[in-house]
This record gives structure tokens, sequence and C-alpha cells, in this order.
């Protein structure tokens, strides 16, 4: 039997196959295009987020574990949380379409604890959220691709560090990954109910976890320079109870588009870092990291229903990306530090993958910092200036069963305040 409705014209079974396929080939974009969080720690967030040499407090846990070995206090504990106001604003002069993102304020925390132990043994633990967004499209164009989207992710990392002399110190992490996705998305430019209210997705991936290592390295031959290595494996989230709901949904559809489970396969990507810190004179400190993040691991997504439907597969083309970090921190006195930093952070997406769920830019990034150190707290201060460089770009969208690209130019911007508490004792 074959119905009209609108415009669409298609037999049910095909329909109902290809309206779902699409609905989770697109859910599975916003993870391929990637958004990784650079804000975990405000004390070296005001150094560019540079930290894989710099070992002054528990943020150390995060950056480089095996750092803890050098801090001056034996029990080091530090804790915080981020600001983020993002926009992004989105045009296209050919249908003359200008729309701007609506994005709620994100507000990404951390914990960390570091306590050596004995004199060759130190532990630590790090709680943070390295991937996350949260984007909003009202009323606009591509609201076939996404109308909102919200992701969490968070790890929490304990980690065993060993001394092996004065200078060297090794360590291992065990990551325990936790996720979360909320997703909504028109099914196509034309379907609505008998109202004309659009049909609509909500996706919700529940809360799934995995677990991944982290292995790091740290060097301190003096007190005017440092060195380190740290390597975070890529965690495969595989989410297995997944839940599409569907909304507005007209009658000769009813029946069709109904509340399905999925399960999918979920990666974050691993991430090489390797820095080196040095100071030229008694107050002044310059840090510099150099990140390599394997982005590839995006070669395809693999959607499995849960009625019966067959799998779907989305080919990606995502390249590996390198970002250098570039910080500085000056003792003003005894108590007060300032600090500065700039980094340069390349997009994983190719031509032709641009998709708005994680519109993801190259950036200049800009960061500030304040520190005011006491007997045994200290507050840091942070903020950071986000400068997304502009591009024009397109993805392609399955459309009744037709492909047709989806682009336009993309800008886009954020400042991202933050502060922090460290509270050490020997």
């Amino acid at each position: 039997m074959t119905y009209f409705y609108g415009q669409i014209n298609l037999n049910l079974t095909t329909m109902k196959k290809i309206l779902i396929a699409l609905v989770f080939l697109s859910f599975g974009s916003m993870y391929a295009g990637g958004y990784r969080v650079a804000l975990q720690g405000q004390r070296m967030l005001g150094m560019a987020h540079a930290g894989l040499s710099v070992f002054e407090n528990a943020e150390t846990a995060f950056f480089n574990p095996a750092g803890i070995a050098f801090l001056d206090k034996r029990l080091s504990v530090s804790f915080g949380a981020s600001g983020i106001m993002s926009s992004v604003k989105f045009q296209n002069s050919q249908y003359n379409w200008a729309y701007e993102t609506d994005n709620p304020l994100g507000t990404p925390i951390y914990l960390y604890i570091a306590y050596q132990s004995t004199d060759n043994v130190s532990l630590g633990l790090a709680i943070y959220t390295p991937f996350g967004s949260s984007t909003v499209w009202n009323q606009w164009a591509g609201s076939d691709i996404v109308n909102d989207i919200s992701m969490e992710v968070f790890y929490v990392q304990p980690s065993l560090t060993y001394k092996f002399s004065d200078v060297f110190s090794m360590s291992a992490s065990l990551i325990m990954a936790y996720g979360s996705v909320t997703y909504n998305k028109d099914i196509n430019r034309y379907l609505t109910d008998e109202e004309g209210n659009k049909t609509n997705a909500q996706i919700d991936s529940g809360v799934t976890g995995s677990a991944g290592y982290d292995l790091s390295l740290a060097f301190k031959p003096s007190d005017n320079f440092s060195f380190g290595v740290n390597y975070r494996s890529k965690v495969i989230i595989d989410a297995k109870y997944g839940k599409a709901e569907f909304n507005n949904v007209p009658g000769f559809l009813s029946q069709t588009l109904t509340t399905t489970g999925f399960s999918a396969e979920l990666p974050m990507p691993a991430e090489l870092g390797i820095g080196m810190s040095f100071k030229p004179m008694k107050k002044l400190l310059f840090a510099v990291d150099y990140n390599y993040t394997y982005w590839n691991v995006y070669k395809e997504l693999r959607i499995e229903f849960k009625n019966g439907l067959p799998p779907s597969v989305a080919n990606k083309s995502y390249q590996n990306t390198s970002t250098i970090r570039l910080g500085a921190e000056y003792q003003i006195n005894d108590k007060m530090f300032v600090r500065g930093g700039y980094y340069y952070d390349q997009s994983p997406l190719t031509e032709g993958h641009f998709s708005p769920e994680t519109p993801s830019l190259d950036t200049n990034n800009y960061t500030f910092g304040f520190g005011y150190q006491m007997k045994k707290w200290a507050i840091d201060l942070s903020l950071l200036y986000v400068d997304g460089i502009e591009r024009t770009d397109y993805t392609m969208v399955l459309d009744e069963g037709t492909a047709h690209r989806f682009g336009g130019t993309y800008v886009s911007n954020a400042i991202i305040p933050g502060i922090g508490f460290t509270y050490s004792i020997n």
C-alpha cells in the first residue's frame, strides 16, 4: 500500500527504514565531529593549558600523573569549574539564511587529589570532563540535521606513580568513563502532523560506560627545567540501551514511528602529549606543550537497531590534529601570580563532512590567569577567549532517500571564565 502526505510519497515499509536510519545516522555524526573540552585546571588554563611538565599542585593528576612525585606538598587537592558562553553563526547567501545558536551556559567541573604515600610511591585521583557540548539551533533551515544536542562525558582516573630516582618517575592510570547524550532533530524538511507541527525525533543514549588507561613519565633534573610525556588511550563507550522517541507524528505513521531502541559504539579519541617548562629567571616560568589527538578513530559508525532493521553504517573521514600550547607565569610577590598563553587548535573535520551538531572550527585561543597563594589555600582565576576562524563548508544529508548538500559559512566564538581552589599540606 502506498501513502501520500504533503510532499512524501513512499512505500510505508521503505519510509520506516529510511526515516529511522536517518535519525540514527545524524545521531552518530555529533560524535564523529568530536568536541574536546580542554578546561581541566584553572592554574594551567591561564597558561594555555600547557601543564604536562608543570608540577605545582593536584592538577598534575590530570596533566601528567607521574609529576605527582615532584610536588613540594605531601597532599594536594584541587577543584574548580568553568562557565562556557559560546555562540556559532551560520550564513548561506544563496538562500539568504542567517542563524545563530542559543546555547545554554556550560559548566564543566573537575576534582583532583594527589598524595605522596612514601618517598617513592604516590597516588592520584582525577575526576573531569574531557568531552562534551551543548548546541541549540532554534527554528532554522538545518532542523533535519539538528535542533539541539547535549553531550556529557566524565572520566574517573585513579593513578599510581613510582619515583625511580630524584629526577625521574613514571605513572599508570585506569580510566573509567561515563557518558550520556540527548539529541533532537526533525525527521526531514517536510513531514508534519495534521496541525502543521514538524515531526521530530528525541534521542537519549542513557548513561553508558567503558574503560581506558593513561601512561605518563616525568623528568625534572633541576628546579629550573622539567619534561613530561602523557598518553591517554582511546575509550570506546558502548551505548547498548539507547532509545528514540518520535513527536508530532501524523496519523498514517502512528504505528510506524514508534519508540525503538538502538546500540552503537561511541569512540573518544586517544591523545599524546609532550611538554617542557623552564625558568629563565626565578620569578618567570615558560611552558610549551604539544598535543596530538587521534581523531581518525572515527572511520565509521555502525548502528544496530533493536527492531529488526538491518544495521546502518556511516563512513567517516576525520583527520588527526595537532595543538601547540605556549604559556607563561610571572610571580609578582610571595602571594600573587599572573599568567598568559596562546594555542592554535585544529578542527578534525575534513571538507564535505562539516556538520552543525558540534560545529568544530580551527580556532585561535587566548588565555589569561591570576593566582593568589595563601598558607594552605590557593585561588586561581582564568579566562579563555576562543576565536573561531571562518569556514565555508558543507555536509551531505539524506532526505526521503535522496542526498542533498547543506552548507554555508560558519563563525564562532566563546568566552570562558573559570575559578579553582587548591588545598595543600605537608
